[in-house]
């Protein structure tokens, strides 16, 4: 592999370099020039042009020591661009995920899961259902006629479907039907072949900031997890969404689960609440 300018763009947007500790915008804006000065560095060495006092006085170690590389910004992308850059390079989520912290949003507004358009049986030819989730593989095209329609692929976290959207639907929706647009999909499941399709009807945007705190924040724990560590990482994640939610904890121990209420925390029961709990307990675990 050449390891050129493109290629090592590539690999920060994908976050190659992550472990490195910088932020991949700020490594982004940086890196061209980086690679200019070491290049200018080795076309030096490679004619004989050492550091006055490094290599030409048998350091070779510290030949080229005095280049001045640029400094690397703290600035990052917002987590939609960030994950859209993830996506592009990699074709998947690696980091996040646009959906984690918006399911309880998803589920209030969807009647079926994508799931369960595969599952045989469960949802017949022809129904009418309500799915959520977030439009990939948008392509815009146009009929004999000259009317416009879209195609693209609908993601929940438990799958995807392929979502039609023909002239008549597309007239009246067709400006909010982009890449990466969270949706809220009405419309009719069509299983003449053998992979089903959905015909859709009508599209939402849904309020994606909408705050579910009529029900507590319920974090699910395993006794052996509760370690210090974790423990402070949670206390520190809630401080930083004070609230009026109350924060319930479930402990499970072998077949006993016992469930506790944290009284000193207060939560704003938010999205972004929500997808940091994730990233510390994991999906499965916050509802």
């Amino acid at each position: 592999m050449v390891c050129n300018k493109k290629t090592i763009e590539s690999l920060i947007k994908a976050g190659a370099f992550d472990v490195m500790g910088h932020p991949r915008k700020g490594l982004l804006q940086v890196h061209a020039d980086a690679i200019d000065a070491y290049a200018d560095v080795k076309r030096k060495e490679a004619v004989g042009q050492y550091d006055l006092f490094g290599a030409g006085f048998g350091d070779t170690e510290s030949a080229g020591s005095t280049t001045v590389m640029p400094t690397i910004g703290e600035a990052e992308w917002d987590k939609r661009d960030k994950l859209a850059f993830e996506r592009e390079m990699l074709g998947l989520y690696v980091s996040d995920h646009p959906l984690f912290g918006l399911e309880h949003v998803l589920g209030a507004a969807a009647d079926c899961t994508i799931a369960a358009l595969s599952e045989e049986g469960t949802v017949p030819d022809g129904a009418v259902v309500t799915l959520a989730g977030i439009l990939s593989g948008v392509q815009r095209r146009v009929t004999k006629q000259g009317r416009a329609w879209a195609s693209a692929t609908l993601e929940d976290l438990a799958g995807g479907v392929e979502a039609l959207f023909f002239p008549n639907t597309y007239e009246v929706i067709g400006q909010y039907i982009a890449e990466d647009a969270i949706v809220v999909v009405k419309g009719r499941v069509d299983r003449r072949d053998d992979t089903p399709r959905i015909m859709a009807m009508d599209m939402q945007l849904p309020d994606v900031s909408s705050n579910p705190g009529s029900k507590p924040v319920t974090l699910t724990i395993p006794v052996h997890r509760c370690t210090p560590p974790l423990v402070e990482r949670l206390k520190e994640t809630l401080v930083l969404h004070p609230g009026d939610t109350e924060v319930h904890v479930k402990l499970l121990n072998g077949g006993k689960t016992t469930t506790l209420r944290l009284g000193p925390f207060r939560v704003a029961a938010t999205t972004a609440l929500m997808g940091d709990l994730k990233s510390v307990l994991g999906p499965a675990n916050v509802s």
